[in-house]
């Protein structure tokens, strides 16, 4: 009777060991299909990022956001931590100049970052007390489909793409001189 328990428990361990080796190499594990996210080029999705300056009073705390849709782009500087706009410009954006933006943004990793992180790890809200808090955002009519955030001081945030390069990007949408004029008035 013995040898019957530990020939069933023998298989039992073999059939354990198995479905554990399948799951590993067929499971879907951390890895989330994400869309490309020119998908969105014929939406009326924008794309947008929201660079936030340091901690200080409300009075001298500043951010300015970029706004990227099929049919325009929008710089607006902020002021105060309810983001009340200083001022605003829009230029004229085409359906194969937002394409090109986003599959750009796509390469630099503008997708990839923790969707399912805790809420402390969602919440930038005082990290990189002197430095600057990226939020990265894809939205579509009133829906946020993605959120997530990086900073300036190096680690932390939800946000696993090339923070720098998709900065850049967004900051290049808008003209040079406009751009220079709005964001140098910023205390960032």
């Amino acid at each position: 009777m013995k040898y019957f328990l530990g020939f069933l428990a023998s298989i039992g361990l073999v059939i354990f060991v198995f479905v554990l080796v399948l799951r590993g190499f067929g499971g879907k594990g951390n890895n989330q299909t994400v869309n490309p996210l020119t998908d969105y080029a014929n939406t009326d999705a924008v794309v947008r990022m929201t660079v936030d300056g340091p901690i200080v009073a409300d009075q001298q705390h500043q951010a300015y956001r970029v706004t990227i849709g099929r049919s325009e782009t929008r710089i607006e500087t902020l002021q105060g931590y309810e983001y009340d706009t200083i001022d605003t410009k829009t230029y004229e954006n085409n359906q194969e100049g937002f394409t090109n933006f986003l599959r750009a943004a796509d390469l630099a990793g503008f997708t990839k970052g923790i969707k399912d992180a805790d809420s402390q790890a969602q919440d930038e809200r005082g990290v990189c007390a002197f430095g600057q808090r990226y939020v990265f955002e894809i939205i579509k009519g009133t829906s946020q489909v993605q959120r997530y955030w990086a900073t300036s001081c190096g680690g932390g945030g939800t946000f696993k793409g090339n923070s720098g390069v998709v900065k850049r990007l967004f900051d290049k949408q808008v003209p040079t001189v406009d751009y220079g004029t709005m964001v140098s008035r910023l205390h960032l």
